[in-house]
């Protein structure tokens, strides 16, 4: 029998379990999305991090302080900046898969709603990233993962060049190459990293799509929507 005041041994390891104050600082939407930058883009100044994010510097200063004293994150002086990234690469594996079990569960928005396109971070984001991202999987031209990062395919270079994206000149640099990106709009994944970034900055060289300056909108050309049509039956 369990005595008043007593702490059992599963209680204890409840409460010493490492991994809860982990998940604790990973649960604050801001801390997460500074996390999520850093592992999409890699490393960033305080200040891209603030206008990236819309979040005012004294509040992000707060959020990149927890991140720090939890060892999420690290800082690096260059100049009068201070640099940040992730700590462990770790944390770059964990956000895919995070997204993967985030499609399973959540559930699918209202499918009445209108359709919409447009940027996440530098890539391609909404109902034109996650068709393309779809088209792309079935005709060969990239493979998706269980863990949430994406690998080119056999067709890679036939498809990828048709839409003006070498794959073999790409160099993600601290980035990661290419990875599933959660959609929450479609509840889908879209491409995201180096090739995500690559891919949407070649279909704009080729006039497929036109990226709005003021917003993250993209809309579609004629020439582009003849031209996918063509490469992927998008």
């Amino acid at each position: 029998m369990k005595r008043a005041g007593m702490v059992q041994p599963t209680e204890n390891r409840q409460r010493d379990d490492p991994r809860v104050p982990l998940l604790k600082e990973l649960s604050d939407p801001i801390r997460l999305r500074v996390v999520d930058r850093l592992g999409s883009r890699g490393p960033a100044t305080v200040s891209e991090l603030g206008a990236e994010l819309g979040i005012p510097l004294p509040q992000l200063s707060n959020h990149l302080k927890r991140l720090r004293d939890a060892r999420l994150v690290r800082v690096e002086r260059s100049g009068r900046h201070a640099v940040y990234e992730l700590s462990d690469p770790g944390l770059e594996a964990l956000l895919p898969i995070l997204d993967r079990i985030t499609g399973r569960i959540t559930p699918r928005p209202d499918p009445r709603r209108p359709a919409q396109s447009r940027t996440c971070y530098d890539h391609l984001a909404g109902r034109l990233g996650v068709s393309i991202f779809q088209a792309l999987v079935e005709r060969g031209a990239i493979e998706d993962r269980p863990d949430g990062t994406v690998a080119l395919g056999p067709n890679a270079g036939e498809l990828l060049g048709a839409m003006g994206v070498d794959p073999a000149a790409i160099a993600p640099g601290r980035r990661r190459f290419a990875f599933e990106c959660f959609d929450s709009t479609e509840h889908a994944p879209h491409l995201a990293g180096a090739l995500g970034d690559a891919l949407a900055e070649g279909l704009a060289e080729k006039g497929w799509i036109e990226l709005a300056e003021d917003s993250r909108d993209v809309a579609v050309t004629p020439a582009g929507k003849t031209g996918l049509k063509r490469v992927l039956g998008v």
